[in-house]
């Protein structure tokens, strides 16, 4: 894949603009309505998700900051290097990628805390999704590592992988937060090298999902249809070997039921 002719710089696109919007504005009714539930409700906490089947919380968690350095750092990477991709891919693939790579970093986090009641927030597993998607579509480019060290991009995810790794490993509550950084990349590499999953949510729309709903209630109909005609068959062989007393209520209301259903039908 060549994804050459792009430029590194804060440029800004619809899909970007309107996740920093909402990120930002979830960051202030925290702070302007602390007294709700959010982090209850709307953090990643793998117990309420195993127990309570919270299952909304793998999405709703990407969307919540409580610190404004989490924020402004988050979305400053988002910033930075969405535009690009978003330009490249266009908003569709780009916004399926994101969801796609921060549901599978809370995924990562859900399955190494399974019982653990400590919330996990923050865009931070779909922004490494993207640093990723970024190192391999344009390896070469320079950036300033924690805005002070000159590198590639390329190698700059393996050096924030690899801190990331040791945070998790060292880490007293379990590097959960960390693991869920490797789970953003590591969904985002999946991506990318595995192109069944690539053309499945590349293609995926949803007008797609409607259609296929609308064929699935179609068949189901069609199926439900022919066992009825299998058993309508059957009652009237019996009819013609037992006569008509021979039929239970259950029976005499089926066959009226179809012989109504075949007459409003013509």
């Amino acid at each position: 894949m060549n994804y050459s002719g792009f430029r590194f710089g804060p440029s800004m696109t619809g899909t970007v603009r309107a996740l920093i919007i909402v990120n930002v504005g979830v960051f202030v009714l925290i702070h302007i309505f602390p007294q709700f539930e959010w982090l209850w409700r709307f953090s990643l906490v793998s117990k309420l998700v195993s127990s309570r089947l919270m299952l909304w919380q793998f999405v709703t968690y990407m969307f919540l900051h409580v610190g404004l350095w989490h924020l402004v750092v988050n979305m400053l990477m988002l910033w930075f290097f969405g535009p690009a991709i978003e330009e490249y891919w266009g908003r569709r693939q780009f916004i399926f990628y994101y969801f796609f790579t921060g549901i599978g970093a809370g995924l990562c986090s859900f399955l190494v805390s399974f019982n653990s009641s400590i919330p996990v927030i923050g865009a931070s597993g779909a922004i490494f999704g993207i640093l990723v998607a970024y190192a391999i579509m344009f390896p070469e480019t320079v950036i300033l590592l924690f805005f002070i060290f000159p590198m590639k991009i390329r190698h700059a995810v393996l050096v924030l992988a690899a801190i990331n790794l040791l945070g998790a490993i060292s880490s007293s509550s379990g590097g959960i937060a960390y693991f869920a950084h490797l789970g953003g990349g590591f969904f985002g590499y999946l991506y990318f090298k595995n192109e069944w999953i690539r053309l499945r949510l590349s293609a995926f729309s949803f007008s797609n999902l409607k259609s296929y709903r609308k064929r699935k209630q179609n068949e189901n109909k069609k199926a439900r249809e022919e066992d009825i005609d299998k058993e309508v068959d059957r009652i009237l062989d019996k009819i013609s070997k037992q006569g008509l007393d021979s039929l239970s209520s259950r029976e005499q209301k089926l066959l009226k039921r179809k012989s109504s259903s075949d007459k409003s039908g013509r």
